[in-house]
């Protein structure tokens, strides 16, 4: 059955939301890009921008600038950010020190980590920093770098592209084919020999990227989206009347909808996000657009061109004090949401300019008239409530639960109302879902368990070329500010306000070095703007004000989300019940399928490895899930091909012109230490074979690689 919809009549009041948005500037908006966790193998805990505590991380949330990843022992993750993917070995820290539309920033304390980068726009910058040195991209390819946990030593290996390590003195520029271990703290000291040979962790790093080479839904979705590839495993491509190509799930579960089975987590500057429990549920939750047709809900990708634009859910709101004390358990508030559907404009509840308003829609759906959506819907309450939505009158579209659900980021689908007869229809639309976060928001559904985390730390200073942004507003001293209006972020002026009363923070300082210049033209970076580091870069030195905690092998046996009350020691307790990767999703008595597609098949598994080592899914108890087949096999026997060259730009049509450039200005802040966790497989992982390689030793694994002479 095919639905129609439309948008109220041509006399429409403009009524404005808030003051704060009147006055939104481009510089003011969010990313338009957000990172996700697309794989976990073993025990990964994250530390979201604000908070101190360590929570084991989850498949599919989002990540953004200030986060901090920990892969443990025997652990790898892989992070996608649409243009590029990163992969972290076994011990490795990481933080994201910037991620915005123009640079992607990350610091590497200790560990290995892969860089695969698809595309470099004119004017992006990716930067890698290290206690020796700061890393510029320069070209697209495939990059390593290895930072010694116990020694003064960062080894960068280049097996294509090209780049340059940045610190005191001259800069080292690294090509194709080169590796260059640096030492001796900053002053770029260093011997550069031919690439060594892979290890088990590169040869992982290669079958990934043939996953992604290989992928079938990159002919119908953006190559910026993020999270497309898991779409092959799990769903199956068709051509639609009215929608063009849209992609059906394999297997859902009686009363499946969209935004269903996941749970909320609160992750700024976007607020209120939705984190999906299927392994294939970051892209069609955060893109596109969900139709009902033909008795089944399908996802409509939107345009193929632009660079799409993140959002953290593509939803409409209901609620209303009636409607939600009528519907609630124990006759408490309710918040209810569906789908959006095909066409139909996504109204951010998180301040931004008109511009951020036009592309997050144009990018994401087919809308003919953009100038005339944006004249009645940008900051528009009265005109939002009057749209008519054809998803609220699919039977079963809508999902409602108690505020307390999202606030503890509880799981969703256990906890869905059931809603009276044409509830669905009373309730009133509302921009934002009306309900004030908590520290446990933040956290997630982890939030309170024991999770992997450093063991100690020591202070080194990072160096750093391009000056990252200021560390974000601690979370409780936020709070009671968001909740004078609930299910809105702060908007960036208040923000600094608060940051203004916050005690001054250490800021870092300019090595003395000749780096008064942009890396490469291609780079983007202003002239003077040189490297920065913290400040006491002596290594000798115990107390460096302007270092940062480095994490170190963990140790088990302290619960380190606990109150001091419960921990009077203070230490560390990563003495984790066994548990997943990932959450088992909540089982249902039947499985049901979709029909086949007469037009596209399902894909088996492409990167030949074993599918529950990436995401599982468990299927209900009683019948099995379509799974993808099972091709055993060892990365080592893959053959390599190299990523593609530098794609070019694609005709934006000025749909970029308000992208945020950090502010060369900006000094960098002393960033909090980590405080630590972690999650545990759920299913047996076969370990892969680790076999002796010719150009690495025992020694050269367990203290950083060497390269080879």
């Amino acid at each position: 059955m095919k639905t129609h919809r439309y948008f109220g009549s041509a006399v429409l009041v403009v009524l404005l939301v808030s003051v704060a948005a009147i006055g939104a500037r481009a510089d003011d908006d969010p990313p338009s890009r957000a990172v996700e966790i697309s794989y976990m193998s073993g025990q990964i805990s994250v530390q979201p921008g604000g908070v101190n505590d360590w929570v084991a991380a989850t498949i599919n949330r989002p990540l953004t600038t200030a986060d901090r990843v920990w892969a443990d022992q025997n652990s790898r993750t892989e992070l996608d950010l649409g243009t590029a993917v990163l992969r972290l070995d076994s011990e490795t820290s990481l933080t994201l020190s910037n991620v915005d539309d123009q640079t992607a920033q990350f610091e590497l304390d200790q560990g290995a980590l892969n860089l695969h980068l698809r595309r470099l726009y004119e004017g992006q910058i990716y930067e890698v920093d290290t206690p020796n040195l700061a890393f510029t991209v320069t070209k697209p390819g495939d990059y390593r770098f290895d930072v010694g946990p116990n020694n003064d030593t960062t080894t960068v290996t280049v097996w294509k592209g090209d780049g340059e390590a940045n610190g005191q003195g001259s800069g080292v520029r690294l090509r194709s084919g080169q590796s260059a271990t640096f030492n001796n703290g900053t002053s770029l000291d260093n011997q550069i020999t031919r690439a060594p040979g892979f290890d088990g962790f590169d040869d992982w790093c290669r079958v990934r990227d043939q996953r992604e080479d290989s992928s079938a839904s990159a002919r119908y979705v953006s190559p910026d989206m993020v999270g497309y590839q898991d779409l092959d495993e799990y769903g199956t491509w068709r051509t639609v009347p009215s929608y063009g190509a849209v992609w059906v799930p394999t297997s859902v579960q009686p009363g499946w909808a969209p935004y269903r089975y996941g749970h909320w987590v609160w992750v700024e500057p976007w607020g209120w996000t939705w984190v999906d429990d299927a392994p294939w549920g970051f892209a069609p939750c955060h893109y596109g657009r969900w139709v009902y047709t033909g008795g089944y809900w399908a996802w409509a990708p939107g345009p193929i061109a632009p660079r799409p634009v993140y959002a953290p859910a593509m939803v409409a709101w209901v609620g209303g004090s009636n409607w939600g004390v009528s519907v609630a358990v124990g006759g408490g508030p309710a918040v209810g949401w569906f789908p959006l559907g095909y066409g139909e404009p996504y109204v951010p509840g998180y301040h931004v300019s008109r511009g951020y308003f036009e592309r997050v829609n144009v990018t994401n759906t087919r809308i003919t008239n953009i100038t005339y959506v944006t004249n009645n819907y940008y900051n528009n309450t009265t005109n939002v409530t009057r749209i008519r939505y054809a998803n609220r009158a699919v039977p079963g579209a809508m999902t409602a639960v108690s505020t307390d659900v999202m606030i503890h980021s509880q799981p969703v689908g256990r906890s869905n109302l059931r809603l009276p007869s044409g509830a669905a229809q009373r309730a009133q639309i509302a921009i934002v879902a009306p309900v004030a976060p908590s520290r446990t928001s933040v956290l997630g559904i982890h939030a309170g368990v024991a999770a992997a985390a450093p063991r100690r730390a020591v202070y080194r200073p990072v160096v750093y070329h391009a000056a990252p942004p200021p560390r974000p507003v601690p979370f409780d001293a936020k709070q009671q500010v968001l909740q004078r209006n609930p299910g809105r972020p702060l908007d960036v002026q208040t923000e600094r306000q608060l940051r203004a009363r916050m005690p001054q923070q250490s800021i870092g300082r300019p090595v003395n070095s000749n780096m008064n210049r942009p890396v490469s033209p291609n780079i983007g970076q202003p002239q003077g703007q040189g490297a920065t580091m913290n400040p006491n870069a002596n290594r000798n030195t115990n107390v460096n004000p302007g270092g940062r905690y480095v994490p170190r092998p963990p140790e088990r046996g302290v619960n380190t989300n606990a109150s001091p009350a419960q921990n009077p020691s203070g230490n560390v307790n990563t003495h984790a019940p066994e548990s997943n990767m990932r959450r088992p999703v909540e089982s249902q008595p039947e499985t049901r399928g979709n029909p086949p597609s007469p037009e596209v098949q399902p894909r088996g598994n492409p990167n030949g490895s074993n599918p529950s080592e990436r995401k599982t899914y468990p299927p209900p108890q009683g019948q099995g899930q379509t799974q993808p087949q099972n091709n055993e096999g060892h990365s080592q026997e893959r053959i390599y091909h190299p990523p593609q060259g530098q794609v070019p730009t694609p005709n934006n049509n000025g749909m970029h012109s308000q992208e945020r450039v950090p502010h060369p200005s900006a000094e960098p802040r002393v960033q909090e230490p980590p405080q630590q966790r972690r999650p545990e497989p759920k299913q047996e992982k076969k370990e892969e074979p680790k076999p002796e390689h010719h150009n690495r030793s025992e020694l050269q694994r367990s203290s950083g690689r060497q390269p080879r002479a």
